[in-house]
């Protein structure tokens, strides 16, 4: 039954990505098609790597999936019920978790992949790394059919080339498929936002199902990045419906300031009604206990220090602004002479010279030309996250995979401007 059931699931599997490979090839423009095959190949070739070197959170996460597999097998019926427990039972071992946990969530994923992969962590790695590649590939095609102004190569860099990015996200780890959730649903909301051609009602229909499915994977898998996406994304639909129907002026002042107000809205309907997991007490309390726990694993290394450090919402607002920093500068060149370390401060160094070239372009009067509301929303989901993740991550080494969430909206900025755009263009990147 195991093997029959293993086979049937990689026959559909490897159809379905067959099947997808070829449409999109099919579909691509040249230009654009040259680039589906080369970040394929370039991603599998890093899911090979990563898979047959497995970190220590993979091996965890795939021990405890076993266990869940194993508990399937052994009782197909109670199974659901089984699975709906906050405890883990493998290899006469238990895990005891909260509700929200994502290790959880994540444990009970790789339980249902193993019915496909027989346990198999290099298979779990492969496929999760592909479907965080098609979601990637959706987004980049979706991008460049409703901003047609804008570079193609700012998403080809952001989702399929930037190098932290890639790497985090094309192994057995938590960010890829935080890094595929999002972006496959950010490729339906923007395709139904912006797109400007009518959509079959069974296609509106898969669509709803899907981005409802994708939404759910991403708000247990870290709520935190979730809730500020999905704000972001509803206000962005609203604000395109209220211009389109002409109930809302289509200059800037008036798109940015509706974005900001329905964002400020919806963020304090959800603090007043979103229960203790959105309280400021508890996301402080949280917040702490990484910084403290994340102090402790970093003795000897560089790490993240403040100053006057206090738990509190106010505390953690005044240390906001040097948290969005560090995240974008540390670790520095020179900081440490780890090749990882030094790697990751050259990655650091580009990042700041796009971030410098961004602020020249705006200075000049050459942002670029995506839609000021969808700027206001990236710019405050990347200031939020970026302010998130630099108080709660003192270690440098969980900061940079942790940030690889966040890099290619950020990167989707930098790289639409028009100074950008002359870069991308002698890299053969621009359109």
């Amino acid at each position: 039954m195991k093997l029959l059931t293993a086979l049937l699931l990689n026959g559909l599997l490897l159809a379905a990505a067959g099947w997808w490979l070829r449409r999109e090839f099919r579909a691509a423009t040249p230009r654009l098609r040259r680039w589906l095959l080369l970040t394929l190949a370039l991603r599998l070739g890093l899911t090979a790597i990563a898979g047959y070197w497995p970190g220590p959170d993979a091996r965890g996460v795939s021990y405890w999936a076993q266990g869940l597999t194993t508990d399937f097998w052994a009782n197909p019926a109670a199974a659901f019920e089984r699975w709906q427990s906050l405890t883990v039972h493998a290899h006469g071992e238990v895990m005891t978790t909260h509700s929200m946990s994502n290790t959880l969530f994540f444990s009970k994923l790789l339980g249902l992949l193993n019915l496909a992969s027989g346990g198999a962590l290099w298979l779990n790695s492969l496929y999760l790394s592909v479907f965080c590649y098609i979601a990637c590939w959706e987004l980049v095609r979706v991008l460049s059919q409703v901003f047609p102004t804008t570079p193609r190569g700012a998403g080809l860099v952001a989702w399929l080339l930037w190098p932290s990015v890639l790497w985090w996200s094309a192994g057995l780890n938590k960010e890829t498929v935080l890094v595929g959730a999002s972006a496959g649903l950010a490729a339906l909301v923007l395709a139904g936002v912006y797109g400007r051609r009518p959509v079959p009602g069974w296609r509106l229909a898969g669509s709803v199902v899907l981005g409802g499915l994708l939404a759910w994977v991403l708000f247990r898998m870290r709520y935190f990045f979730a809730l500020p996406l999905f704000g972001g994304l509803v206000a962005l639909a609203l604000v395109q419906l209220a211009t389109g129907r002409g109930w809302l002026n289509s200059r800037w002042p008036a798109q940015a300031g509706t974005v900001l107000l329905l964002i400020a809205a919806g963020g304090g309907t959800a603090m007043l009604v979103g229960g203790r997991y959105l309280e400021p007490s508890y996301f402080s309390l949280e917040v702490n206990k990484n910084y403290q726990h994340g102090l402790l694993t970093s003795q000897g290394r560089p790490h993240l220090v403040y100053a006057d450090w206090q738990p509190t919402p106010l505390g953690l607002l005044r240390h906001a602004p040097q948290a969005v920093v560090q995240v974008l500068v540390r670790p520095w060149l020179g900081e440490s002479a780890r090749p990882l370390y030094l790697l990751a401060a050259l990655e650091n160094v580009a990042l700041v010279a796009l971030l410098l070239l961004t602020f020249a372009a705006g200075w000049n009067g050459r942002v670029g030309r995506l839609p000021v509301a969808l700027v206001v929303v990236l710019v405050g989901y990347c200031l939020l996250l970026a302010a998130f993740i630099g108080l709660s991550t003192p270690n440098l080494g969980t900061l940079h995979r942790y940030r690889a969430v966040l890099l290619p909206w950020l990167l989707l900025l930098l790289l639409q401007n028009d100074y950008a755009r002359a870069l991308l263009s002698k890299a053969g990147l621009a359109e």
